[in-house]
Parts: structure tokens; C-alpha cells; sequence
């Protein structure tokens, strides 16, 4: 039988640096590697005492030898067919151009799916099966890293937050929301009026948003609940989930980013989690509107404090509906203020019809 064309190229010796032109000749899986001044043999290897190196386009496939020693081609063309090396992936890539054009359209596809499908409904799941030992402790760090960077103690009067804990309680009671799990905290912000909710169901009410509402404390009931309605929905939980998968899913496409490719995928997981927030600042807006008509209420408290945040923000703004001239701080990444209020409004009409 007939051997294979001799390949020239350079064999490099184990553990060495030391390396001289070889020949390679191929017979049934077998390679003889010869000097290629005709010196005499340099290593026989049979079928199974080598293996190849990668396929990398541009580049050589080497030949790895058991001993550690290697021969490199001088073609970078040589794939090694004729010793049934099988093309990889990269390989096989490089071949076919337009598998790379696919996969250039499905990757953004693909990606789309999962940051707007397949993550959302996953968190959730997990979420619901979170033990509660989880909230507890998220909840507890993040008001620690709050009272740290962020908030300072309230300036409000006993009195003023008594007034408001005792409409708090009556919230709770009513609703048959077990008091033991929620406590309301209020902390002075420079940021101005606000409130939120960590996932232990603690509720932050800042000084500014108590005093803006003092006169209508109907208005930060309706927030309480808003934020009330966080907790009951595990969003801070979901959120934490939809992080974690997608920096797994970042990660595993794109390998250790750094540089300018870490700020774009930053830039792409806070589109994608403002994305998320929205729709769960929509489900918590539903549960506020359901529970205010628990109370014998109705949203249009939830609408007027709407209104009554955002003038505080833009006092010369005008609430078209769908237009906002710019964000509010309390209100960013939220649904737009007037897409809000009007969905308020409306359930309130239908409920005097």
C-alpha cells in the first residue's frame, strides 16, 4: 500500500526548545518522522501514541506525541485528513461561512429569548421555592449597605411617625396582612421623596415622601401599598435570580469580559433589568389598585399620589398621556407616569359606573 505525501515542517523535542526541519510520513495511522537532511529516523509513532492539536484558522494542526514532543506543518492549510483527523468545531466553521452568517443572526435571537422569556419565567419559579431564611438575610443586607452609603436616621417627629405607623397597622389589619411579617422603617434621603421595599418585607418611607403627603395621607397608603404589593410578589427575589442568570448566560457566551466588553454587557443587563422592573412596577400598581378596593377605596388615591410625586418633580411638567419630558428620580425605570395615572383613573370611573 502506498504511503501518504511526505509533510514537511518542524519537530520540536519534549521539555525543549530545541527543534530541527523534519518530514513526516503517514501509513495507516502509523507516522514516521524523519531529518529532513536525511540524517536518519527521529520517531515512529503508531496509530494512538499522538493526537492533534487545535484547529485554529490561519494556523498549523500540530502533531502531539505521547512523549510530549511535537511536529508543526509548514502548510497552516494541512488538516490532517489523510490520517482521519475529524474537522472540529472551528474547523468546520471555517469552511462554511455561511453557518457563521447563522449564527451571527441566531446569536441576538437567541439572547432576545432568553433575557425576555426563558430567564423571566424561570426566576419566578425559583423564586416561589427560596426558603424564607433568604429574604431574611437579603433583606437584612441590603438595609445594612443603605444605612451605610445611602440614607441617613429620620428627622420626622414621634409623632409623625407614629401617625403614619398607626395608619400602617391599620393597612395590615384589615387586609389580613400577618403584621410579624413587615416593619416600617423611616430614614431621612437627600434624594428626595421615596419608599421602597426590601425583599424581607421591611418598607423604607423617607422623610421627604411623608411630608409631601402629609395632607393626604390616603395618597401614602396607596404607595405602602405599592410597596407592599413588591413583597407579596417576591420581585426583589426575581430580580435576584434574573441577575444571577443572566451573568451565568454573559459568562458562558462571551467568557471573562473585560474592558470595553464588560461596559456593553453592563449596558445590556441594566436595559434588560429595567426592562424587568417595569413589569413588576405594573404588578405591584394592580396590587395596590385590588387592595385599595379591599379598604372601600378606590385607585384614584394611587393616581393623585402619582400626581402629587410627580409635580414635586417637575412642577411646570404637563402628564400627557404616553409623554414624559424627562425621568423622575423616584420614578425611574418605572411604566410612564401618565400610562400610570391613567390606568388608575379608569378603574376608579369603572368602579362609581
Amino acid at each position: 500500500m502506498a504511503s501518504n505525501p511526505v509533510i514537511r515542517g518542524l519537530y520540536q523535542a519534549a521539555n525543549s526548545s530545541a527543534s530541527c526541519p523534519a518530514l513526516v510520513t503517514t501509513l495507516n495511522g502509523n507516522i514516521l518522522v524523519n531529518h529532513s537532511d536525511e540524517q536518519g529516523e527521529i520517531l515512529f509513532a503508531p496509530a494512538g501514541d499522538y493526537q492533534f492539536g487545535d484547529a485554529v484558522p490561519g494556523l498549523p494542526v500540530e502533531l502531539i506525541f505521547a512523549d510530549g514532543s511535537r511536529f508543526i506543518p509548514d502548510d497552516s492549510r494541512l488538516r490532517w485528513q489523510q490520517l482521519g483527523h475529524k474537522p472540529g468545531m472551528i474547523e468546520w466553521l471555517e469552511r462554511h461561512w455561511s453557518a457563521v452568517l447563522a449564527a451571527t443572526l441566531l446569536v441576538p435571537a437567541f439572547m432576545w429569548l432568553m433575557i425576555t422569556q426563558v430567564i423571566p419565567a424561570g426566576s419566578n419559579a425559583v423564586a416561589g421555592l427560596l426558603p424564607d431564611a433568604v429574604a431574611q438575610q437579603l433583606g437584612s443586607q441590603s438595609l445594612a449597605i443603605i444605612d451605610r452609603t445611602y440614607m441617613n436616621p429620620s428627622e420626622l417627629s414621634d409623632t409623625e411617625q407614629q401617625a403614619i405607623s398607626q395608619r400602617w397597622q391599620h393597612l395590615l389589619t384589615t387586609l389580613n396582612i400577618p403584621p410579624e411579617n413587615y416593619r416600617l422603617e423611616f430614614r431621612s434621603w437627600s434624594g428626595g421623596p421615596n419608599a421602597m421595599a426590601l425583599p424581607d418585607g421591611t418598607v423604607i418611607v423617607t422623610d421627604s415622601i411623608a411630608r409631601l403627603m402629609a395632607q393626604q395621607p390616603e395618597q401614602l397608603d396607596a404607595v405602602l401599598l405599592h410597596e407592599i404589593g413588591h413583597v407579596e410578589h417576591k420581585h426583589s427575589l426575581k430580580i435576584l435570580s434574573q441577575t444571577t442568570a443572566m451573568s451565568l448566560m454573559f459568562t458562558m457566551m462571551f467568557g471573562d469580559v473585560e474592558g470595553l466588553g464588560e461596559v456593553l454587557l453592563g449596558a445590556g443587563t441594566s436595559f434588560a433589568q429595567a426592562s424587568f422592573s417595569r413589569d413588576m412596577e405594573s404588578d405591584a400598581d394592580q396590587f395596590a389598585f385590588k387592595e385599595l378596593q379591599t379598604i372601600g377605596r378606590t385607585p384614584q388615591d394611587f393616581a393623585d399620589a402619582m400626581k402629587t410625586l410627580a409635580q414635586h418633580y417637575q412642577p411646570d411638567a404637563e402628564l400627557a398621556a404616553g409623554e414624559e419630558k424627562s425621568l423622575f428620580d423616584y420614578l425611574r425605570s418605572h411604566p410612564a407616569t401618565a400610562e400610570r395615572i391613567a390606568a388608575a383613573e379608569a378603574l376608579a370611573k369603572e368602579m362609581l359606573q
